[in-house]
């Protein structure tokens, strides 16, 4: 695992996404995949490496977190995970509910996320 292709933004908009791959460009060093903490930061990411001329995914391929609206309509069409935020925030109410009433609640809970398969990611994912 390569440490320097780790890099961390100030949040999860666009625009860390996109200084954020601007730095890995600078180091000279680009992994074959992506993975970016949030749509909008794998959105950033595409425009900073298409200023580079570098292709997605022909050159890297690039897997988003969240499923927005706008990742059916970028170019390429982004792959992303898609999570239940319906299901989260009633774990996370009954959670909070728990913790002000001092009960012990079920301990953890997994919420499966979903692959969604789109462009961004080429070849690399389908089997």
């Amino acid at each position: 695992m390569n440490r320097r292709w780790f890099v961390h933004g100030d949040d999860f908009f666009e625009s860390s996404g996109y200084t954020a791959m601007q730095q890995l460009i600078q180091s000279g060093s680009l992994p074959k995949a992506i993975f970016a903490a949030s749509d909008l930061l794998a959105l950033g990411a595409i425009r900073a490496l298409k200023e580079h001329e570098l292709r997605v995914p022909e050159d890297i391929a690039i897997i988003g977190c969240d499923d927005i609206e706008a990742c059916k309509y970028t170019t390429p069409r982004l792959t992303t995970i898609r999570q239940n935020k319906e299901r989260l925030g009633i774990l996370a109410a009954h959670m909070l509910y728990d913790l002000i009433n001092n009960q012990s609640g079920g301990g953890s809970f997994v919420v499966e996320p979903v692959l969604i398969v789109r462009e961004s990611c080429g070849s690399q994912l389908k089997s």
